[in-house]
């Protein structure tokens, strides 16, 4: 009996503390591959907003040279904005939202006396106090995804573009975002892509609240 009982208990020791961690390893690794949202998987199968946003294949850091590439269409200008801010210290503090100045209409950097770093400081403020702000989503947010296909108006030559992205904050809480971009039409950075605006929904998700006289809030 004793021959027998001592090769079973390797087997079962085999099974347990090799095979099995291999395969639930398998397993693990190829939900987060193919996952697109970090709010798709349990509290055991998590991995952080690194690993999971470098797997897509979408997933690119922009550098300041894109901000004047006339090849960048507007449909690629969000995923590069999106991932920048994810990872908005790499390769350098506040690359991220440098890129994001870069990219933005006059209208932002006449807001801010084209003063960068009264920006940036400002960025920062929001995100810290407000999860459900644009710069808490992009730098601190759970998850994002994009709705909508890009809606160009007046067909494809037109120099205005929107489209509509969705976003779980990092407390948990749902917003849409309807991004409007512009073409340059004239020098410098001629034809370049730019953001015009970026409007939050309420917390419904709805661009026109419908329930402010129910006490609405965000």
């Amino acid at each position: 009996m004793q021959l027998y009982y001592t090769p079973f208990l390797y087997i079962i020791a085999l099974v347990y503390f090799v095979v099995a961690p291999c395969i639930d390893g398998f397993i693990f690794t190829k939900i987060h591959i193919t996952s697109l949202s970090l709010s798709s998987t349990s509290s055991s199968e998590m991995i952080s907003d690194e690993v999971l946003f470098s797997s897509l294949t979408n997933s690119r850091i922009g550098t300041i040279e894109d901000a004047s590439d006339t090849s960048i269409k507007p449909e690629g200008v969000i995923p590069l904005i999106m991932h920048s801010l994810n990872n908005n210290d790499v390769p350098s503090k506040d690359a991220g939202l440098r890129l994001v100045w870069e990219f933005s209409s006059e209208i932002t950097k006449h807001i801010f006396k084209y003063n960068i770093t009264e920006f940036i400081e400002s960025c920062h403020e929001t995100a810290n106090e407000f999860p459900t702000s644009f710069y808490g989503i992009a730098m601190n947010g759970k998850s994002w995804e994009v709705e909508t296909d890009i809606n160009r108006v007046g067909g494809e030559n037109g120099w205005i573009a929107t489209q509509v992205m969705k976003s779980i904050s990092s407390d948990g809480r749902m917003r849409r975002w309807q991004w409007e971009l512009r073409k340059n039409r004239r020098p410098p950075c001629l034809d370049c892509w730019r953001i015009e605006n970026i409007a939050s929904s309420d917390r419904n998700g709805d661009f026109q609240a419908t329930d402010r006289g129910d006490g609405w809030s965000d």
